[in-house]
């Protein structure tokens, strides 16, 4: 699932829903805002019955409003995603905030682990970003309650992002990027894992932005422009402005994908 479809058969949504296969392992990252990824899967022929992990990158519906429909229907993913991942999260539109976050009733289901810091699950790296704050002014409009009931920035505890080793390759897989690329990838260094491939949404604009972040995002172009990593994979959050403005000064290779797309990393 993604925003843009490649393939006019296949359904778009804002959200994101990312199926990787690796050394025999089925993994889906994240369950767009609906059902509608199930129902790509099945146009594709892939089986998601037969996914071994979820990984839920973040408390956004966008990105896990389908959540229900993969529990009915898959009954043996192990489940990963933070522990702050039910917390109540909201978007301040126009003086009110609008909940977006994903209801508490599946707390009870066996199959999820709660990842605190970072996790190793075979060649799968789980991580957060705690002690790393973001500038994005994209983030300005999303909230948390704090314990009196009161509304607060988001600190986005709830984000993880999942790293992906095999041969040659370690790639960074990442929701909405909303702790910033460059504190994922500092803190990527941080513990020893120097990424080489990015795939996912960098935040560059929202469903309500006018796209024109030019400070914040030629900032994370000069970043990704210093750093180590030599392919990037934008979708979803980044937006056609964000994805323009990185071809024309990254000088790294980008490819953004759609619904359909299938890339050999």
């Amino acid at each position: 699932m993604e925003n843009k479809s490649s393939n006019k058969e296949l359904a778009k949504e804002h959200g994101l829903s990312l199926y990787i296969e690796t050394k025999g392992l089925k993994i889906l990252f994240d369950v767009g805002e609906s059902k509608k990824f199930w129902k790509n899967a099945e146009k594709l022929g892939l089986n998601l019955e037969e996914v071994n992990y979820l990984i839920l990158s973040h408390g956004h519906k966008d990105h896990g409003g389908g959540l229900s429909y993969f529990l009915k229907r898959n009954k043996k993913a192990k489940i990963y995603c933070s522990e702050y991942y039910f917390e109540k999260h909201y978007k301040k539109i126009f003086g009110a905030y609008i909940d977006i976050g994903i209801p508490y009733e599946y707390l009870d289901v066996e199959r999820f682990n709660f990842v605190e810091d970072t996790l190793e699950i075979e060649n799968l790296k789980l991580f957060h970003c705690f002690d790393r704050e973001s500038y994005n002014p994209l983030n300005e409009s999303l909230y948390i309650k704090n314990d009196n009931g009161e509304y607060i920035k988001d600190n986005f505890k709830h984000e993880l992002n999942l790293i992906v080793e095999e041969e040659n390759i370690k790639a960074l897989f990442i929701g909405c990027a909303h702790k910033g690329v460059s504190n994922i990838l500092d803190e990527c260094e941080a513990r020893g894992d120097r990424v080489n491939t990015i795939v996912g949404g960098f935040h560059l604009s929202s469903r309500t932005s006018l796209n024109k972040n030019e400070k914040y995002i030629d900032e994370t172009i000069e970043y990704l422009s210093k750093s180590k990593v030599e392919k990037l994979y934008p979708c979803h959050c980044t937006g056609e402005y964000g994805m323009k403005r990185m071809k024309e000064k990254s000088g790294i290779y980008i490819l953004d994908i759609q619904v359909g797309s299938k890339i050999n990393l």
